[in-house]
């Protein structure tokens, strides 16, 4: 059994607050919110592409089904009756036997939905559709966790999805109905709504499940669910550092041509709050924002990765450039299963290959093409004078290019020997691996897990763990501080 099994049962069975496996899940889940923001927004193509890009992700290992049969068997029965303890007790042990049925996990999803324990049912959910993206009720639980939740807009993405995907069209609207017109959340009653006046808007019935028109949302804010990286081990590798894949002259162009694909279908559906990959216009008030200063410095040093795996799109994460050449630290989790890599750092691409990576601290160093005028700086200030400060993140969660967000230093942390930032900024699936910055402009930090439950416990590699771990020569870098505290 992987590594992603592993997280998601220690996550469907253990009651503490578990630190989940980074890469693999992030993938999957990114591709579920990008089929619910364009299923939100009514566009079947987009839909479409980002089913099948989930249907291509690498197929887990067979379960035993006929292990798990009689334990489902039970499950079912006693969710029928509503013996959720028992219900969860069986799905659990069906789930052991078989973790890849998505009848399974979308069951033990529900069970969590219907105990109220939202985080549990959000992760099984999610990984169910990874299993089957058209399965019509595991999108319905998906709603339904995502109204309770309050997310209204994840929940009419989810909801259209359902009706999409439903063999039964008119049987998933009076569910809707039900939704609609019963006590429950007001996100859940407002989202049923809401498809459901678009499936009454739509002339032709034959055609409501391929095509649902809910109002086009803002884009989707990242889901509850955190990340962490792989569970540091004590090697470091070399490997060859040349800026772009050996042996493989014509794998530049057409990565970077993935890449710019990837790019166009994560700007669809149009997003007007999402800050653009340049600088945003300056207006007279920026001066007094160190927020507007570091963003607009930041931005074009900070990069988006995609990782590529036997000639399909396996991961998205963050980087950012250390030197005038083009090197990019970034999360060694982020890239460690990857055949190619490509980047975009503002409005540069490159392909990238890696020039030095180590698994305690989780850090890798990508070398690429690229040259800028300035780079980021290291700051290996760790001590507790840096708690209370401001920090800001810089990232592209689920793909998501630029992203800001800010928060401030609220603890330091030792875990397995590696110092590590504690922060209140929020890192999201696809932020692993990319800036935390003080006022200064410094980076104090590499973006790298989230606590899987609790709220604002996020966590950052101390920058001076990564200048002492020998990954690179800091007297590569330069830049000038922009000041500040």
């Amino acid at each position: 059994m992987n590594r992603l099994f592993k997280s998601l049962l220690l996550g469907a069975m253990l009651a503490g607050a578990a630190l989940v496996r980074a890469g693999q899940y992030e993938t999957i889940d990114y591709h579920v919110q990008q089929m619910i923001a364009h299923g939100a927004a009514n566009d079947t193509t987009g839909v479409q592409t980002f089913r099948e890009q989930l249907e291509n992700l690498r197929r887990p290992e067979t379960g035993d089904s006929a292990q798990a049969r009689p334990f489902h068997q039970q499950g079912s029965e006693h969710l029928a009756r509503d013996n959720l303890r028992e219900a969860l007790a069986a799905f659990r042990q069906a789930f052991i036997a078989d973790p890849v049925d998505p009848e399974i996990a979308g069951q033990l999803g529900l069970t969590y939905l219907r105990l109220g324990r939202l985080k549990e049912a959000e992760r099984l959910s999610v990984y169910a559709l990874s299993l089957a993206p058209t399965h019509s009720a595991n999108w319905f639980t998906l709603g339904q966790v995502y109204g309770q939740a309050g997310d209204a807009r994840r929940a009419t993405g989810a909801f259209a999805n359902a009706y999409r995907f439903a063999q039964d069209p008119p049987r998933l609207a009076e569910q809707l109905r039900h939704l609609a017109t019963t006590p429950t959340a007001d996100a859940v009653r407002a989202s049923a709504r809401q498809v459901l006046q678009s499936i009454q808007a739509t002339a032709d019935p034959k055609s409501t499940a391929a095509s649902t028109s809910p109002p086009k949302p803002a884009v989707l804010a990242p889901p509850s669910s955190m990340v962490s990286p792989k569970p540091p081990a004590t090697t470091e590798t070399e490997v060859p550092t040349e800026a772009s894949p050996a042996a493989k002259p014509a794998a530049g162009s057409t990565l970077l041509g993935s890449l710019k694909r990837r790019l166009t279908n994560l700007t669809s559906p149009a997003d007007t709050a999402t800050p653009a990959t340049g600088s945003p216009q300056p207006r007279s008030s920026d001066h007094d924002n160190p927020g507007q200063r570091i963003y607009r410095r930041s931005i074009p040093l900070t990069c988006l990765i995609v990782t590529f795996r036997n000639g399909k799109t396996n991961n998205l994460g963050s980087g950012l450039l250390v030197s005038l050449d083009g090197l990019i630290i970034t999360n060694n989790h982020v890239i460690e299963k990857a055949d190619n890599l490509a980047v975009k750092c503002g409005e540069q691409e490159s392909t990238a290959s890696v020039r030095k990576r180590s698994k305690e601290p989780d850090l890798a160093l990508l070398a690429t093409s690229l040259k800028v005028s300035e780079s980021f700086t290291l700051n290996e200030t760790y001590n507790q004078d840096l708690i209370g400060r401001d920090v800001f993140v810089i990232g592209n969660p689920y793909g998501l290019e630029g992203t800001f967000s800010t928060g401030v230093i609220s603890g330091l942390r030792e875990i397995d020997g590696v110092r590590y930032i504690q922060i209140s900024a929020p890192i999201s699936p696809g932020n692993s691996g990319g800036p935390v910055i003080l006022r200064d402009g410094t980076v104090i930090g590499i973006a790298t897990m989230g606590l899987k439950r609790g709220q604002n416990l996020n966590f950052a590699i101390a920058a001076a763990d990564v200048i002492a771990s020998g990954l690179f020569d800091p007297r590569r870098m330069k830049s000038q501080p922009l000041g500040g505290h």
